[in-house]
């Protein structure tokens, strides 16, 4: 995949090493993110609440809201997220119901990408991962002023 900024790429694999993490040892994962901070550091990015099971939803609520926080303090000048999801309309047709790692991709300027990768569990229990598709995303983070 061509990259459109070297940021974007390190969160990208860092947030796609972890997940894979959390899939084989557990078998799911809930939304986690990483930062790059003003120095160039990658950093990873959760949310705690009092809940044993917060669930997917109210994670990435939280999560969204520290990374916005972080962000307009300038700690960091990139963000990404990874979220579990179902795929419904995606560019290949075998893709149609898989799950997928998504993960949101966002610089400080505006600049946003969402890649996906569609995943299974074999009968054995391993994971296998399909081939990454991306399109354009929408400022999540880094909202732009209105």
């Amino acid at each position: 995949m061509k990259w459109p900024h070297p940021d974007l790429e390190l969160l990208h694999h860092e947030l796609i090493r972890v997940t894979k993490q959390f899939l084989d040892e557990m078998g799911e994962y809930l939304p986690h993110g990483a930062i790059v901070t003003p120095e160039g550091n990658v950093g990873l990015v959760g949310s705690r609440t009092p809940e044993d099971q917060p669930g997917a939803q109210k994670t990435l609520k939280l999560l969204e809201a520290g990374l916005r926080q972080m962000a307009a303090q300038n700690k960091c000048r990139a963000a990404g997220i990874a979220i579990d999801i179902r795929l419904k309309n995606p560019p290949r047709v075998e893709d149609v119901g898989k799950d997928a790692i998504w993960t949101i991709l966002e610089q400080r300027g505006g600049l946003s990408v969402s890649v996906y990768i569609p995943y299974w569990k074999s009968s054995s229990g391993q994971f296998t991962f399909g081939e990454p598709f991306s399109e354009p995303g929408a400022p999540r983070i880094f909202r732009l002023p209105t």
